[in-house]
């Protein structure tokens, strides 16, 4: 696209988008979904022809991406395939890149497979942000146009549709941790109930108190090699009669 002056219902567009992506977990928008919105609302930026991003994995390596259209699509996948582009060197702590030219020896050098693809499939220059919060990098976002197209203030567009995404993926995150340590306490909970329904069962059945109805039940889980939990629940499911603990016959 051409790199005329953002209008205003393209400002007011690009505007609405931030908090959309930055509010993706909220509406349960999964990464992929999140990670295509950005790519298209990032090649409605004045300047852009198209765009591309990634999130990267624990090795360093592209795992998951996006891309406006099929061109950039394969310039994603090349770099992945490659371990070699703008978007691993943003990864590598090297970004941002601002209007690279595609023809440089220097790019040519950098990135041969990429730069030879780039310009083959029509780009001659190349921005690349890192989508990245607090310190913390989770991917780039590439940008693709023309050299000298691009202006500062579509750079800045972009850094803010990418830094919006940052939050959004870092968000959710953090809500699937407070889920799975809500489960977690949940599930301590659920454990700590049956053991001491199991504790006042054995406490009956053995006629003993509370604190030596539950040394026989570690002492069984343990000799049994049997999770603590699971013995209670046993025990709290089971006959009065049934083992390991049946009731105790008083003496008539």
């Amino acid at each position: 696209m051409s790199s005329e002056p953002l209008d205003t219902t393209r400002a007011q567009e690009l505007a609405a988008s931030l908090l959309t992506l930055a509010d993706a977990p909220a509406r349960g928008e999964n990464d992929e979904h999140l990670l295509r919105r950005l790519a298209h609302v990032t090649a409605l930026v004045p300047g852009v022809d198209a765009a591309a991003c990634s999130l990267i994995g624990p090795e360093g390596v592209p795992w998951r991406m996006a891309a406006s259209d099929e061109r950039t699509r394969r310039l994603e996948c090349l770099q992945a395939e490659s371990r070699m582009g703008p978007c691993l060197d943003i990864a590598r702590g090297r970004g941002p890149l601002a209007n690279v030219p595609m023809s440089h020896p220097h790019s040519r050098t950098r990135w041969p497979r990429f730069t030879s693809r780039a310009l083959s499939e029509g780009f001659t220059a190349v921005t690349a942000l890192p989508l990245a919060h607090q310190d913390r990098a989770l991917g780039a976002l590439d940008l693709y146009h023309q050299h000298g197209r691009l202006e500062q203030s579509g750079i800045g567009w972009a850094r803010l549709l990418a830094d919006a995404t940052a939050v959004g993926l870092t968000h959710r995150e953090v809500l699937r941790d407070a889920l799975v340590r809500g489960d977690q306490l949940q599930n301590a909970l659920n454990s700590r109930v049956v053991i001491e329904q199991a504790k006042g069962i054995l406490a009956e059945r053995l006629d003993c108190d509370l604190q030596e109805a539950f040394e026989q039940l570690r002492g069984h889980a343990r000799a049994e090699r049997m999770k603590l939990a699971d013995l209670a629940a046993q025990i709290v499911g089971s006959p009065s009669d049934s083992s390991p603990f049946p009731r105790r016959r008083r003496a008539v």
